[in-house]
């Protein structure tokens, strides 16, 4: 992306305008509550403390596992990802496989961690998952986004508050054992995904609208605790809830992540009110609008900036890096992944990727900035299907008002002002900063 900047002619007068006041972000909330009504996630809310972090805080483990067994042998199988990774890898060809009740040698592609998994009874999607029907409604009588089409994706409609959470809980739990099955044991990954994990997660990921795949939002937003319950989402306060082979590096570079969205916040939430500022020209507040994205790119940048401090480039590269592979693009599953009762074709799906976060395409909508390359437009749109649906709706809404007077690059341009101006040029500068910043940890931790 080029810097579009805007010029303002000589000699237009400084503008004199109503005092800077603060929009709220509840109409940001408001806009969602289609989101709200139909998906109850925790992602429905974006506030200006957290961003597109969930409220409430993720949950730990699901709810279920207090009084059911099955559950709970599942989240023991999470929590021993990286224990089985290490004992997966320490297999040496004629040794004995040392599996859940087998004493059998060990085969190709199937490992200890393989076999482990392999061996967990069926997942409890009917316990977490209420029967869609083809005639789901809202409280209103209107039918789903979509229409019967989209009843599917609906049905944690009418979840109460922690089973919904418990949705996302699953759709995290199922998505780091499926790439563990793929990516942590040593050798080439198997071309089909068994029917234990594929069926359960295709189901799950359907429930919350997104695809059966580790995405930016299972890795990241939803993969975090506090430390201190009364402290803030920042560094120093928050730990991984979640991690494929365990260590400080992997666990840094996750927590960078989660620090940026948070500090995003203090812009995002505000970017519809800014919008509504231009339509209602009221330029001080689109003034202080471009003021504070400025600085929450800044912070962003300055968070960016401590990555290297507990993330080495090789232990990325060779430890953090491939877990997060997808199967599509990807030469080790050059034709994708077959989900064994899923599908009999392979599908070919992304992993997880930066490019997945909601922070810099909402503010290029915000900031009315469009791509020039085609094949980047491209990406972009699909890294987009790949984030959770009140965030994708929050992206279409901005992108949207972007063809009548509430596009802030248009405002600002025909306003006119010097002040005006250098506001939304800093805005944009940060942001080819931050992009900048990004792309050279990318050639420094992948490419080199």
């Amino acid at each position: 992306m080029t810097c579009q900047r805007i010029n303002v002619p000589p000699g237009v007068p400084p503008h004199r305008a109503r005092s800077v006041r603060r929009h709220s972000a509840s109409s940001t909330t408001a806009a969602g509550n289609v989101f709200d009504s139909y998906y109850r996630c925790p992602f429905a809310r974006i506030t200006y403390e957290r961003g597109f972090l969930p409220s409430p805080d993720p949950l730990h483990r699901l709810n279920l596992c207090s009084h059911d067994s099955i559950a709970a042998e599942w989240e023991a199988a999470l929590g021993d990802i990286p224990k089985l990774a290490v004992a997966a890898g320490a297999v040496r060809s004629g040794d004995s496989a040392i599996a859940a009740g087998s004493t059998s040698t060990t085969v190709a592609n199937r490992g200890v961690l393989r076999q482990t998994l392999e061996a967990l009874p069926p997942f409890p999607v009917e316990k977490l998952l209420l029967k869609a029907t083809s005639s789901l409604v809202s409280p209103t009588g209107a039918l789903p986004p979509g229409g019967n089409a989209n009843a599917a994706a609906a049905v944690a409609a009418g979840h109460d508050s922690a089973t919904r959470e418990e949705l996302w809980r699953a759709y995290l739990l199922l998505s780091f054992l499926a790439h563990a099955y793929m990516w942590c044991e040593p050798g080439p990954p198997p071309a089909m995904l068994p029917a234990i994990l594929a069926v359960p997660w295709a189901r799950i990921a359907a429930a919350v609208d997104m695809p059966p795949i580790l995405t930016y939002a299972s890795y990241n937003l939803y993969n975090w605790r506090r430390l201190h319950a009364a402290g803030p989402v920042r560094l120093g306060n928050i730990v991984c809830l979640q991690n494929f082979l365990g260590g400080i590096d992997e666990e840094w570079f996750r927590l960078i992540h989660i620090d940026i969205e948070a500090r995003a916040g203090q812009a995002v939430a505000g970017l519809e009110a800014m919008q509504r500022a231009a339509v209602e020209g009221d330029s001080d507040a689109v003034l202080a609008g471009l003021i504070t994205i400025a600085r929450a790119l800044r912070d962003m940048q300055a968070t960016l900036a401590r990555m290297g401090e507990k993330c080495d480039p090789y232990i990325y590269y060779q430890r953090v890096r491939t877990p997060m592979s997808g199967w599509r693009n990807n030469p080790d599953l050059p034709q994708g992944l077959v989900y064994e009762g899923v599908s009999t074709e392979p599908i070919q799906l992304y992993g997880e990727t930066g490019a997945q976060s909601s922070v810099l395409h909402v503010f290029d909508a915000g900031l009315g900035i469009q791509h020039d390359q085609v094949w980047l437009r491209d990406y972009l749109d699909t890294m987009v299907l790949h984030m959770p649906p009140a965030h994708r709706a929050f992206l279409r809404r901005l992108a949207a008002a972007n063809g009548g007077p509430a596009n802030v690059r248009s405002y600002v341009q025909r306003v006119a002002t010097a002040e005006l101006r250098d506001a939304y040029n800093a805005a944009v500068e940060e942001l080819e900063r931050f992009r900048s910043q990004h792309r050279a940890f990318a050639h420094s931790y992948i490419a080199k």
